[in-house]
């Protein structure tokens, strides 16, 4: 690794991880910090699924979903929902089906 003068040292995977708003390495135990709501709002974020369509399948309202959205943000120390989405992935809370 070549640091440059003024120029910090970092891994590439901490750099990226902290582009997407996490600090370091997604923590599974950090899934105990939400709710069960959360969690499945989390899903269905990773998903890719709108805050109308999360409102819709969980049968909450759609301020609710913002409440939780900015609630599991709050909680998992993650700076938007992108990040939460890639915690999501990167914790196995979502397994992804292989492609064919």
């Amino acid at each position: 690794m070549t640091v440059r003068c003024g120029q910090g040292a970092r891994r590439t995977g901490v750099v990226a991880m902290t582009a997407w708003g996490l600090s370091a390495g997604p923590d599974v135990h950090e899934l105990d910090e939400l709710t069960a709501r959360q969690r499945g709002v989390l899903r269905c974020l990773a998903r890719g699924l709108a805050d109308h369509e999360i409102a819709r399948v969980l049968g909450i309202g759609m301020q609710v979903v913002a409440d939780e959205v900015a609630d599991i943000l709050r909680r998992l120390d993650l700076t938007d929902r992108m990040a939460a989405v890639v915690f999501a992935h990167e914790t196995g809370m979502l397994r992804l089906p292989l492609p064919r």
